[in-house]
């Protein structure tokens, strides 16, 4: 199985980081194949310009990382995300990914009906998100519930 891990956090002493090392600690004991895409690392931007905007409705990637990603993604049986919930939210490295990287043409298309998603990942059987959060639990399901 070959595995793609998209990380991001840019404390390397974070308990996401403790986290990756031990998917792929868990990866490597059971002889599999991985790669991680470290979003930090590799300086990603995660801002949708008006090119990557009409790339979108055109169905072209247009940033080089984006379309590197994707290729990566294409080859993968299992995706795992690892990244921070702040302020609620994924970080701005993880939007910007899913914004540039999961894109009609490249990823998925649209179904025949025009609604509905097709995958374009033919190896692509699972998909695993680990997140971490420090907001208290109580607090978190007072707002949000089970979301």
């Amino acid at each position: 199985m070959k595995t793609l891990i998209i990380y991001n956090h840019p404390y390397e002493g974070s308990y996401n980081h403790a986290i990756l090392t031990s998917v792929i600690k868990g990866i490597k004991k059971a002889q599999g194949q991985y790669e991680v895409i470290d979003l930090d690392k590799e300086n990603f931007n995660p801002v949708m310009t008006s090119a990557d905007l009409l790339g979108f409705v055109k169905h072209e990637a247009v940033d080089p990382l984006a379309k590197r990603y994707a290729e990566k993604i294409y080859e993968a049986d299992h995706l795992v995300f690892i990244f921070p919930i702040w302020w609620e939210l994924m970080p701005a490295m993880t939007k910007g990914f899913i914004d540039k990287v999961i894109y009609p043409g490249l990823t998925y298309d649209y179904g025949e009906n025009g609604i509905s998603m097709v995958s374009l990942l033919p190896n692509l059987k699972s998909t695993t998100v680990i997140t971490t959060m420090n907001t208290p639990k109580v607090m978190y399901h007072f707002i949000y519930g089970n979301a």
